[in-house]
């Protein structure tokens, strides 16, 4: 026992941390990676490039929703055991303040992360065809001639 929790749930609790703070960063690298790449698209992209583009940033938009899956899941667990498990421990090695500082960059991180997610679509929606494909799309997914023609 360490403390008053096993062994085996102290592992499992140790790996839920890391797990939630690895899917904090990829949130923030994948936000930053995605805007780099943005910039080489330059002012008016070929509409070629501007479809490999949108496919690499529908995958890494499915990435990111999984990712802030990760970090809920795995958020509730680190709430739950948090006292227990990391306030507690920090208080009697004096490590409060080092445990503060972590979770701030944390938060910090995850903030970013969300801040570089909504700056790139802000970039995104003022590219010439951006919006385009993306309303077609929405509009023949709507059009009864095509429903009815699939059926």
């Amino acid at each position: 026992m360490i403390g008053h929790i096993s062994q085996p749930l102290a592992i499992a609790l140790m790996l839920n941390n890391y797990v939630h703070d690895v899917a904090t960063g990829l949130l923030l690298l994948s936000a930053l990676w995605l805007g780099w790449s943005a910039k080489d698209l330059g002012a008016t992209p070929s509409a070629e490039t501007l479809g490999v583009f949108r496919a690499s940033y529908q995958r890494c938009l499915r990435f990111v929703w999984g990712s802030i899956g990760v970090i809920i899941a795995t958020g509730i667990v680190r709430t739950v055991y948090f006292m227990r498990f990391e306030w507690l421990p920090a208080m009697g090695r004096g490590l409060v303040p080092v445990l503060i500082l972590k979770h701030v960059l944390i938060f910090t991180m995850l903030s970013a992360g969300v801040f570089a997610w909504l700056q790139l679509r802000r970039r995104l929606a003022g590219l010439p065809g951006w919006n385009t494909e993306i309303s077609e799309k929405k509009r023949s997914n709507l059009n009864p001639v095509r429903i009815i023609e699939d059926d």
